[in-house]
């Protein structure tokens, strides 16, 4: 368990405050606790809300799947073993970046000197498509090769149309940041009113051919890019989600980890947050309220020794419904949401002196293999293996992605070697140079399948069913860190989403009676990306926020407010 309080200089919450519990401390619930307390101070009526934020996240660190490890166990080397990237067009995370005074990187993967070809596009016998190394240190990775003017000589108009569809999509989601959409009860009701029905409701393959795109660029092209971000094909995806997938536009990633994005947010607004603590038990008191109770008998005495006890006004559930493990009292009525299916993603980082072999994709020169490859799937398995999932997915390739994150030179990484300085110590020694990589896979990798893609030899010591990366040399693959996340759902076409509001009557689900329970995670079924979620935690902040303001004003007119 780690507590902390609130920061100095921020208003201290009177009796009077509403006290509002935050479960889940990723993107969705950091940003609840950011704009609610932005919201609280700009009011209407110009008086601020109080409120007592307290955040609880079961995990040891803020922000959720946005989680940094440092490679080589060593700090100047952190590399997100989640989440790595946002665009421009993230107003929330773009603007939090600035605000918060944090430095942007546009170049989130790297080439060696000796690459040829930045990226390439595998489709598990060749490579369909690869993008020359572009050395230009300030223009995005991802912008390098989805670049029209290189891909319309093979693809003739299909990328000039898939950039329409995007920018036609991506321009009626921003509707959502502003009125008459924002703010929004009904994630429903703010897709319709958008129209995006017409993307979400159906497949990715579907719309790109309403679009005109053709079948070659969207199978090659738009496939490689659902299939990193969304391990799925082209049929298992919504054409929303596809479309999103090829608006990167400005990627970028906050130096050092886009959790301190998240980060900040939290410890600039919550009172007290309580990491490594779960919540079990959400209780509705007779007073219209919520009695929590955690796995941690510490904080249940923390919690106890508050003047208003381990109650609280109002609760925001900001992890998925069917993983929170919370037993709800009385349990949430016909809306309780939908229990979908996950992405079992498994992410592979590690580090070699060893680059990507030739031998592996049939090439014959190093140089011909490009330092990244995203995959799809040959004209010959398309269309079997379009709708399916995971492994019965991947189809000849064998994983989602593999990416070179950086080259590391750890004797010289970081230190200044002048006319001046004492440069004696410092190798030169091209063995000193390691590769860190990182592979999107439905299903662990094995052993003997690493020291095939490196090119160095290995003879397995168990049966090939039991054949761990860590059996591998360490002078081979130097350092290695395995997870398997249930990443983001399959973002399956549907017209139908969870409602914001966890509503234990009927009456609050026919008329959005306000409960002062809220969900989050029912936009990950629309678009599951940070900022959605980001999006999500301001959008029920401001339903909070109002909820108070008109609660307040009942008070002082002498009406009830609560059951």
């Amino acid at each position: 368990m780690e507590v902390t309080g609130a920061k100095e200089g921020r208003p201290v919450a009177y009796m009077s405050a509403h006290r509002i519990a935050i479960i889940g401390a990723g993107p969705g619930g950091s940003s609840a606790s950011y704009h609610l307390r932005k919201f609280a101070r700009s009011t209407t009526d110009g008086d601020e809300v109080l409120l007592e934020i307290t955040v609880f996240e079961s995990n040891p660190y803020i922000g959720g799947r946005t989680t940094t490890v440092n490679a080589l166990d060593d700090p100047r080397y952190p590399v997100e073993l989640g989440a790595s990237i946002f665009v421009e067009i993230n107003h929330i995370l773009y603007n939090a970046t600035r605000d918060f005074g944090l430095s942007s990187i546009p170049k989130i993967y790297e080439a060696g000197p000796e690459s040829k070809y930045e990226l390439g596009i595998w489709d598990g016998g060749r490579f369909v498509y690869k993008s020359v190394r572009d050395d230009d240190e300030d223009r995005s990775s991802w912008q390098g090769w989805w670049d029209i003017a290189k891909l319309i000589w093979k693809y003739g108009l299909a990328p000039i149309r898939t950039r329409q569809a995007t920018k036609k999509a991506v321009g009626d989601f921003l509707k959502f940041y502003e009125e008459p959409i924002f703010p929004f009860y009904k994630i429903q009701d703010a897709v319709s009113a958008t129209g995006l029905d017409d993307y979400t409701g159906f497949s990715g393959k579907e719309v790109l051919e309403r679009y005109k795109v053709g079948e070659q660029f969207s199978r090659e092209i738009i496939q490689a890019s659902t299939r990193v971000n969304y391990a799925s094909n082209l049929g298992a995806i919504h054409g929303l989600e596809t479309l999103v997938c090829m608006a990167i536009e400005g990627a970028m990633a906050v130096e050092g980890g886009n959790w301190q994005i998240f980060n900040n947010m939290v410890r600039t607004s919550a009172d007290e947050v309580y990491l490594n603590t779960t919540v079990t038990n959400v209780h509705r008191t007779k007073r219209g309220g919520f009695s929590l109770t955690t796995s941690d008998d510490e904080v249940n005495e923390r919690l106890a020794s508050h003047f208003l006890g381990n109650d609280f006004d109002g609760v925001i559930l900001a992890a998925p419904y069917q993983y929170a493990n919370i037993n709800f009292t009385p349990n949430p009525h016909t809306n309780a949401p939908e229990k979908i299916p996950y992405v079992d993603l498994h992410v592979t980082l590690f580090t070699s002196p060893h680059r990507l072999s030739p031998a592996f994709f049939g090439l014959e020169s190093a140089a011909d293999v490009p330092a990244s490859v995203l995959t799809t799937l040959s004209t010959e398995v398309s269309e079997e293996l379009s709708e399916k999932r995971g492994v019965d997915a991947v189809g000849p390739p064998g994983f989602w992605s593999i990416s070179t994150l950086r080259v590391l030179n750890p004797s010289t990484d970081g230190f200044f070697c002048g006319p001046t300085s004492n440069c004696t110590n410092f190798s030169t020694d091209e063995d000193d140079t390691q590769y860190l990589y990182k592979i999107f896979s439905p299903s662990p990798l094995k052993a003997s399948f690493l020291s095939s893609l490196l090119g160095f030899p290995y003879t397995p010591s168990s049966t090939e069913e039991n054949d761990p990366l860590s059996a591998l040399p360490k002078s081979d693959v130097t350092w290695l860190v395995e997870k398997h996340w249930h990443s983001y759902p399959y973002e399956l076409p549907r017209t139908k989403f969870d409602d914001f509001a966890l509503c234990t009557t009927s009456e609050c689900e026919a008329h959005n009676k306000q409960e002062w329970m809220w969900y989050l995670n029912g936009m990950e079924s629309f678009i599951s990306t940070m900022e959605t979620s980001a999006l999500a935690g301001m959008n029920v902040a401001r339903l909070v926020v109002d909820a108070c303001e008109l609660e307040r004003r009942d008070v002082e007119e002498g009406r009830p407010t609560r059951e």
